[in-house]
């Protein structure tokens, strides 16, 4: 028996990158996968490639920000699916600007993306879990940007800090209820978010700053992302797992620190 037969899971930002690379694994393990992204079109599409691997998927167009749209698809995702057994919190935006010019709607444009909708995901799937007397398993996808800087990201950075501040508070909360809630902290790692930003000199950086010495690809976290969300996982909460190549090891240090003569 494959580790998500029978199991329904939601995965936001599940249109692209991480997201998709999640439900993607997810469903070559057995579980039902409900795509959450704001890409009705995106989110069909993974729809199509799930299936035609031979797993089950439904797509939801759903603005995650929106505490009105989370509820009412996760409602009918409880509805036509059932309740989820795991929840991962993939979706997320990236605004680069100096501080001091980036826009107060820019920075809450991030922290509703990133932060806000884990909150509001999160609280929305719990309380099917929690009325139906099931356990259940959140994962958040944070970033190394919560430890070290990420320059002209300060909307990014706090919501990536926050989320791992509320995950070690739900896991507190929610133990009782049989709820583990963990975060996979990534590294540098090719997405639809960062495909426009890493050219060639800031990948061959990356690799000079990274011990592992590569950036990663998207399956690569989405291999941790399945194992949190799994049965294995059930003694693991409130933990966050770097999935970074060593990169915090060195830090956001110049590159010029791994040049050799």
């Amino acid at each position: 028996m494959r580790r998500f037969d029978e199991k329904v899971v939601i995965v936001t930002g599940g249109g692209a990158g991480i997201g998709r690379a999640t439900a993607e694994r997810l469903a070559s393990e057995g579980a039902t996968v409900a795509v959450f992204d704001i890409s009705g079109e995106r989110a069909r599409e993974v729809v199509e490639v799930i299936e035609a691997a031979g797993g089950h998927a439904s797509a939801f167009a759903v603005d995650v920000s929106d505490a009105t749209a989370v509820k009412q698809s996760v409602d009918v995702v409880v509805s036509e699916l059932g309740v989820p057994f795991a929840l991962v919190n993939s979706a997320g935006i990236l605004r680069i600007a100096p501080a001091l010019e980036m826009t107060v709607e820019d920075f809450d444009a991030v922290l509703g993306v990133n932060l806000r909708s884990v909150f509001l995901m999160s609280t929305a799937v719990a309380r099917h879990q929690v009325a139906a007397g099931r356990p259940g398993r959140i994962v958040n996808v944070s970033s190394i940007h919560s430890v070290i800087s990420i320059r002209d990201g300060a909307g990014y950075a706090a919501s990536k800090g926050g989320i791992e501040a509320l995950t070690f508070t739900l896991a507190g909360e929610w133990a009782q209820y049989g709820i583990t809630v963990n975060a996979v902290r990534p590294g540098a790692t090719w997405s639809a978010l960062t495909t426009p930003i890493y050219t060639d000199d800031v990948v061959a950086s990356l690799a000079r700053r990274i011990p592992i010495g590569a950036v990663a690809q998207s399956a690569q976290v989405a291999s941790a992302i399945a194992y949190l969300a799994s049965e294995e996982a059930s003694y693991s909460t409130g933990a966050t797992l770097s999935v970074d190549g060593g990169y915090i090891i060195n830090g956001d240090m110049p590159d010029a620190a791994y040049e050799t003569s």
